[in-house]
C-alpha cells in the first residue's frame, strides 16, 4: 500500500495529467471555429461545416454540450449531400450504439456509402466487419481488399493489420515475413505523416 507521500505524489500526477488534458482540449476548442458560425455555415449547406458541427455535438465541448440526436442530425443532413465523412460518423455511430441502438447491420451500409465516396477510415472498418462477420457474412478476402484500398492511400491501421495478417498468416494470406516487414514499415511511416 503506498505511504503519503507516494499517495501525495499519484494525486499529484493525476491532477497534472488532467490539466494536460483539459489544456489540449481547450486548445483544440480554440483552433476550431465560433460555433455561431459554424452553425450558420451549416444551416446554409456547406456540407463541411454541417460535418464538423455534428462531430463537435458528437464529443462535446466548453462551447456545446455533447448532444448524439443533434450530431446523428447535422451527418443525416450531410449525407444526403453524399459526402463519405458523414457516411462514416453515422456508421461508427450505429457500430457503437452512440445515439442509437447498436446495429451492425446499419452500420455496414453506412460504412459501405463511406467506402463508396473513398474514405480510408471506412474501408478499414468495413475491413473489421467483413474480417468478423459483424453485420455481413465473414469475408476474408474482402476484408484483404478493403485493407489494401485503405493501406494505398497510407491508412496506418490497415498497413498494420495486413502486416499482421502475413506475420500469423491470416486473412487466406500465407506467412510471409518479408511483407509483414514491408507492411509494418509503411505503418510507422504513415503514423509519423498521417493527420486525422
Amino acid at each position: 500500500m503506498p505511504g503519503p507521500r507516494e499517495a501525495a505524489a499519484s494525486a499529484e500526477h493525476a491532477a497534472h495529467d488532467a490539466h494536460a488534458a483539459h489544456g489540449a482540449h481547450a486548445a483544440d476548442e480554440a483552433q476550431e471555429p465560433p460555433l455561431a458560425a459554424l452553425t450558420a455555415a451549416a444551416e446554409s449547406g456547406d456540407v463541411d461545416a454541417q460535418v464538423a458541427l455534428g462531430q463537435r455535438y458528437l464529443r462535446g465541448s466548453a462551447q456545446v454540450p455533447a448532444d448524439v440526436a443533434q450530431a446523428r442530425a447535422w451527418f443525416l443532413r450531410a449525407e444526403a449531400a453524399r459526402p463519405g465523412s458523414a457516411a462514416y460518423e453515422l456508421g461508427r455511430m450505429s457500430q457503437s450504439g452512440k445515439g442509437v441502438p447498436a446495429d451492425p447491420v446499419e452500420a455496414v451500409r453506412w460504412f459501405e456509402l463511406a467506402v463508396d465516396a473513398g474514405s480510408a477510415d471506412a474501408m478499414f472498418l468495413l475491413a473489421g466487419a467483413a474480417r468478423t462477420g459483424a453485420g455481413l457474412p465473414r469475408d476474408d478476402a474482402r476484408a484483404v481488399a478493403l485493407y489494401q484500398r485503405a493501406a494505398a492511400m497510407e491508412h496506418p491501421e490497415a498497413l498494420q493489420a495486413l502486416g499482421l495478417a502475413y506475420l500469423h498468416g491470416e486473412l487466406g494470406l500465407a506467412v510471409d515475413e518479408s511483407e509483414s516487414r514491408r507492411y509494418m514499415a509503411a505503418a510507422g511511416h504513415a503514423l509519423q505523416h498521417h493527420h486525422r
